[in-house]
């Protein structure tokens, strides 16, 4: 056998080599897995434009130019010659209510779906800012199958979005009804499809708790206690029927740093426990929804409330103790598409607390003076559909009964003269979005 020579024999490796490769890289290469689609953003934005005109009978403790109406004020004869000046009409049109909000749903996060919602209105934080922008809605969702987290402001456990007054005017019964809203962290477990259960921890803001230290920011008897205000609820749902309850635990510190002289630290804090039950009932024709609220210091919630301060003596550190009210309403309307009827009736009494105090802090409460004993109110309705327009009608009669006030809170001394009455006229135009 003739021998090649030893740079032919190179060659021909290398051309063998060379052709190998060459074929190996003409053949498909392996499928690769296919990459996972990114979860989309989804972006909503929703909101109405509103204008009110409301006219009261008489003189009214409102906010916001009276857009927000409480209760009838009192009798007020001073310098009269007899004559109630707060017995005189007002009227106003408004347009503050115009609110806007962005629904944000975005990809999965620790194994849940994810949602955010950011809400606003011009209905502004106070009298002096009314018309400019302010916070309603602000927090973050994560949703498993059985158990969901709610992170930021929403609105207050007391207030139920699928079972409140449909009044038309906007005090949606206050200070009959709980409302509100404020930063929390809750958390829900779905037991069933039909039953869940959650806990909430949260700090009032806005509708903050009444504060006695007016050197200190408006929300510091909450800030200064360290702990949240916890709240429990349980609920059971179905498409015509909804039940639910909750007992919700305050617990504030008024005052750090008491006195003038001498200067003492304060470690008295004001503990209040509210239960409150709901329900609601819709037909094809009619719907029903009621509430019964066993309250607590709600000053927070926009009711009639607060606490009362005790002193042994005039140098004494000052002592607490929640002001007790109770309060119901009851809602019947009617569920048609073009127009829509309804009736809310409500009502709420002062229950005052222990004898012997001396201050209280909170909404229309007192230890001396005039002061209010029960209100009630009754508001029928008539709402037209077309569309995504809305008209809204609504006459309101509000009766706070005032009296003379005791050292436990309670108001006494009444009489047939101290049934003070307004009857409010709404009409409402909206336009959604």
């Amino acid at each position: 056998m003739k021998k090649l020579p030893l740079t032919r024999w190179l060659l021909a490796v290398l051309a063998s080599v060379s052709a190998t490769f060459a074929s190996a890289q003409t053949q498909p290469a392996p499928a690769a897995a296919p990459a996972k689609p990114a979860q989309p953003i989804s972006i909503t934005l929703y909101g109405f434009v509103r204008n009110d005109l409301n006219y009261d009978s008489r003189q009214m403790n409102f906010v916001r130019e009276g857009q927000l109406d409480l209760y009838p004020k009192d009798i007020d004869t001073v310098g009269m010659a007899g004559v109630d000046a707060n017995k005189k009409s007002q009227l106003n049109i408004l347009g503050i209510l115009a609110r806007l909000g962005v629904r944000v749903s975005g990809p999965d996060a620790f194994g849940a779906k994810t949602s955010a919602v950011l809400e606003g209105d011009f209905f502004g934080q106070a009298e002096a800012n009314i018309g400019l922008l302010r916070l309603r809605h602000g927090y973050v969702k994560l949703d498993w199958k059985k158990h969901a987290l709610t992170l930021g402001q929403t609105w207050y456990p007391l207030f139920i979005p699928e079972c409140y007054p449909g009044v038309v005017n906007f005090n949606t019964g206050i200070p009959i009804a709980p409302f509100g809203w404020t930063a929390q962290i809750k958390y829900t477990a779905k037991f069933t499809d039909r039953f869940n259960a959650s806990i909430t921890a949260y700090k009032p803001r806005e509708f903050s708790v009444a504060s006695v230290n007016t050197s200190e920011t408006t929300n510091s008897p909450s800030m200064n206690a360290s702990i949240p205000e916890l709240n429990a609820h349980v609920q059971y749902k179905t498409d015509k029927f909804m039940a639910g309850m909750q007992v919700d635990y305050s617990n504030i510190m008024p005052y750090v740093k008491y006195g003038t002289n001498p200067v003492r630290i304060s470690k008295e804090r004001v503990q209040a426990v509210t239960f409150m039950a709901y329900t609601k009932v819709t037909g094809k024709k009619v719907g029903f929804k009621a509430m019964a609220v066993l309250g607590q210091n709600t000053t927070h919630w926009v009711m009639i409330g607060g606490y009362y301060g005790y002193k042994a003596t005039p140098s004494s550190i000052e002592t607490y103790k929640p002001a007790k009210t109770t309060a119901f309403w009851a809602d019947v309307y009617g569920t048609g598409k073009k127009m829509a009827p309804g009736l809310f009736v409500g009502y709420i009494v002062n229950n005052g607390a222990s004898a012997d105090a001396t201050a209280a802090y909170g909404r229309m409460v007192g230890v001396s003076g005039r002061g209010i004993k029960d209100m009630w109110r009754v508001a029928p309705r008539l709402e037209i559909f077309s569309g995504k327009f809305r008209f809204g009608s609504e006459l309101e009669v509000t009766s706070a009964t005032y009296g003379t006030r005791g050292n436990n809170g309670k108001v006494t001394a009444v009489s047939s003269k101290d049934h003070i009455t307004n009857v409010r006229l709404t009409f409402s135009t909206v336009f959604s979005f």
